[in-house]
């Protein structure tokens, strides 16, 4: 559990740090773009790799190959065996990417058309993602190796390179904007060729890293026990994750055909959502299989019960006061952050009311990053597969339900809707396989919780009102300090609320700063 908790808060600490630097990158979009023909252009040609990143690199390829990297580094009498494993799966990646990137390259139109149909009714709109889409796709190759090296470095521990990573892509975004937009048409020209640098320079930077414990080189992949292995792990993850992953290829699709602005409204408030969901879900996510798969190899349950159940509790923990926060400052958080230059008081309006929604399925996603982390350390890639489509299913009928009446709003909710479901699912499954016991302390935790949490939620409710009744009346720094304050007493309030039931004590703080 120390080596645990110690990982979490290096990757959280890096991942802020990314994140902040995210918000720079965002903010001077925003100031840049606005809600616009170029903005969702751009965001729809971005999704693409990115959609693939997800699924072959950082979804299912990591879920196959650390259980199986884990057990080769846990059993191997040499370093030639986990040598040849992270060659062997580098090239197959390096190839799958590379043939993709030509085929989408030359097949571009035919994808903004699926992916956007709505763009076919304004050329604008459409030419521009074509364009771009040829021009970013290629980050997909550089990225994904990256991804690769990562999970590489987390099987052995080294969690900082990799949560770092993601800040040179948000660096690359700023300095493009700023260098490269006088040369080209537009910032969104700038933007694509800095979203490539960026993908260069995190493949070169965590290669680097990797170097401290092998020295990979493109060879011919060979096909031998451990390979069949991961792949016997990786089609049904790349199914799994290709499905989880649609829920924002249908969320783009379908705001495709709403009124412009409608993509670049999803993706500010997807952003400012991915905050907390980067900084606690994934860390936890990414910290917890290696540890996971390496007690369950180990046949040490009573590891594997308590790394369950903590991780679980610290995900609830953090993530439902977080959405409580996002769910009622939502207006001054988009006000503050985003509202300036092309970007206006309407863009402002409708992002903050798509990321009440969102907000509304943080913490379902921040349980979902560890619920499938108890599947995937069990080498289990098949039950999140169904469970997923389950979820996509109920995505696309609600977005289809819901958008005539609450436009993009109506897409949020679905997504907040089918998060809770897929949660619940897994969750449920875990438990009906007893794969997951919850014991006392835990059960007893999260009524305490839910306590703390009616008492946050009348307190945030209460200065948002007292703060923010005239939110544009006031000058952006009186804003800015009163959204600071508002933070800082829910804050207090609520970490006082959780010692004071004993949810979690000061000692437990003081061992945690002692780690």
């Amino acid at each position: 559990m120390q080596t645990l908790f110690k990982s979490f808060f290096t990757v959280s600490f890096y991942t802020i740090l990314s994140r902040i630097l995210g918000f720079i990158r965002d903010i001077l979009i925003a100031r840049f773009l606005g809600s616009t023909v170029t903005s969702d252009a751009f965001f729809v040609a971005f999704r693409i790799p990115n959609f693939f990143r997800r699924v072959l690199a950082e979804g299912a390829y990591s879920a196959a190959l650390i259980p199986v990297f884990s057990g080769i580094v846990i059993d191997a009498k040499d370093d030639h065996e986990a040598a040849d494993f992270v060659e062997n799966t580098m090239s197959l990646l390096l190839l799958v990417t590379f043939f993709l990137t030509i085929i989408f390259f030359f097949g571009m139109p035919y994808i903004i058309q699926i992916l956007a149909p709505g763009f076919s009714t304004n050329s604008e709109s459409f030419d521009l993602a074509v364009y771009y889409g040829k021009i970013i796709f290629p980050y997909l190759i550089f990225i994904s190796l990256a991804a690769h090296f990562t999970s590489i470095l987390n099987v052995h521990e080294k969690f900082a390179a990799g949560a770092f990573a993601p800040a040179i892509l948000n660096i690359s975004f700023i300095l493009s904007l700023f260098i490269i937009t006088p040369y080209v048409s537009s910032a969104g020209h700038a933007l694509s060729i800095g979203v490539l640098i960026g993908g260069v320079g995190q493949f070169l930077f965590l290669y680097r890293s990797v170097l401290h414990f092998y020295k990979p080189k493109i060879k011919l992949p060979e096909l031998n026990d451990k390979i069949r292995k991961f792949f016997k792990l990786f089609f049904p993850g790349v199914i799994g994750s290709g499905v989880i992953q649609l829920n924002i290829i249908v969320g783009t699709v379908i705001a495709s055909f709403l009124p412009i602005g409608a993509i670049s409204h999803l993706y500010y408030a997807d952003r400012l959502n991915q905050l907390p969901l980067a900084i606690f879900g994934i860390a936890l996510g990414v910290v917890l299989l290696p540890s996971l798969s390496k007690s369950i190899k180990s046949n040490d349950n009573e590891v594997t019960t308590k790394l369950q159940n903590k991780s679980l509790e610290f995900a609830l923990l953090i993530s439902i006061p977080s959405a409580i926060g996002l769910y009622v400052l939502a207006l001054p958080i988009v006000h503050i952050l985003f509202e300036r230059g092309a970007f206006t008081q309407e863009d402002a309006f409708f992002t903050s009311k798509v990321l009440s929604y969102f907000a509304l399925g943080l913490p379902a996603y921040v349980l979902i990053k560890v619920l499938v982390v108890c599947f995937f350390a069990r080498e289990d890639t098949k039950t999140p597969l169904y469970v997923s489509i389950v979820s996509v299913i109920i995505n696309i009928i609600l977005s289809l339900l819901l958008i005539s009446t609450m436009r993009e709003m109506g897409i949020a909710l679905a997504t907040a809707i089918s998060a809770w479901v897929n949660a619940i699912l897994l969750f449920l499954i875990l438990i009906g396989k007893k794969l997951l016991n919850l014991d006392r302390q835990f059960i007893n935790n999260i009524f305490k919780l839910f306590v703390c949490l009616f008492a946050l939620v009348l307190v945030t409710r209460y200065l948002n009102s007292f703060f923010f009744a005239e939110l544009y009346l006031l000058e952006i720094m009186k804003n800015i300090i009163y959204l600071g304050l508002t933070i800082m007493i829910t804050a207090a309030f609520y970490v006082v609320l959780i010692l004071i039931l004993k949810i979690v004590t000061i000692a437990d703080i003081k061992n945690y700063l002692k780690r």
